[in-house]
């Protein structure tokens, strides 16, 4: 029982999933400020470390304006709603072990099912308080969903179809005996990247809250703790999504000195490939720009589909060869 209330409430669920997400948002906004020639957060704490942290509490304690005819209820609970899942989802991503307390046979299905549920919680945040902003950025957003989470979840699921497994346990133990599933799987590690981007709405991918177009999109008419509340969601997805491509595909914890030195060697390395992916989804979207719904729907169903189908097939052939 103290296994599982730490897990949920302190490593790796709650206190470590904040922590993570203020930590991805510091570097996502160094990185993009250096491309861009900017200087980016410098003075609040070391090099400006604590500037996300001070961001967000400046959001809780600032005055929140409820539009006049929204849905009171979901503009109140989807915000919540929505930070509880990626932390929740937090609870099963193997960090320091290859084994959770709270992990069991098939928790792969659940965290997909808790993929597609975040989607869900973020329409409900925009038709909470439907102006013409909120309406079109929500419907962008449904509309670039049905082009990425089947190309994220069918990503995944070549990782689970070569590995014979829906376990994450399994997952890296099998990673262990043959090697990180990278090196089998290139091609959805590439587009389980894009993926995630589109999922994350960050560049090009950018089109449910495109600022020069639809102010903020869906997150328009939110201010004040509901806004910092769904900008902390959004880091804490791209922490999930982060840890979740190093799971499938980066072998998790697994690393020398892992077998010797255990959780902490197993922490470290986890702590490397995730900050290592996050570098490289910064560089990505810093270094391009927006596409339009057609470039859209260019590059998921022209390019990424066929690639993800391929990689499937592949992902059949190594099941039974490795």
């Amino acid at each position: 029982m103290i296994d599982i209330l730490f897990q949920s409430l302190i490593f790796p669920g709650l206190l470590f999933s904040v922590a993570m997400a203020f930590w991805f948002e510091y570097i996502e906004r160094k990185i993009t400020a250096k491309i861009q020639g900017r200087v980016g957060p410098l003075y609040t704490g070391p090099k400006g470390l604590l500037q996300p942290l001070v961001d967000f509490i400046k959001l809780l304690v600032k005055e929140e304006i409820v539009p006049r005819n929204c849905d009171i209820l979901l503009y109140r609970v989807a915000p919540v709603l929505a930070i509880s899942i990626p932390v929740f989802a937090m609870c099963y991503i193997p960090v320091a072990t290859t084994q959770m307390p709270l992990s069991f046979q098939g928790d792969v299905l659940l965290v997909f099912l808790l993929l597609a549920l975040t989607a869900l919680t973020v329409a409900l945040a925009g038709y909470a308080a439907l102006t013409p902003y909120t309406a079109i950025g929500v419907g962008r957003l449904l509309l670039q969903y049905t082009m990425y989470e089947s190309i994220f979840a069918l990503s995944l699921a070549s990782v689970a179809l070569q590995a014979s497994s829906l376990s994450f346990k399994d997952l890296i133990e099998y990673q262990a005996q043959h090697g990180p599933l990278v090196l089998y799987q290139p091609i959805g590690f590439i587009t389980s990247l894009f993926a995630l981007l589109a999922k994350l709405e960050k560049r090009p991918f950018d089109l449910p809250h495109a600022k020069q177009e639809v102010v903020a999109g869906w997150l328009t008419e939110y201010s004040g703790r509901s806004l910092a509340y769904l900008r902390l969601f959004n880091d804490l997805s791209m922490t999930w999504g982060i840890s979740l491509l190093t799971s499938f595909y980066l072998g998790g914890p697994l690393g020398p000195g892992y077998e010797k030195i255990g959780p902490l060697a197993g922490f470290l390395w986890f702590g490397f490939k995730a900050l290592a992916l996050s570098f490289l989804l910064t560089f990505i979207s810093a270094s391009m720009a927006r596409f339009k719904v057609s470039g859209l729907a260019r590059v998921f169903w022209g390019i990424l589909y066929p690639l993800v189908f391929i990689q499937l097939l592949i992902a059949f052939l190594f099941r039974w060869l490795v």
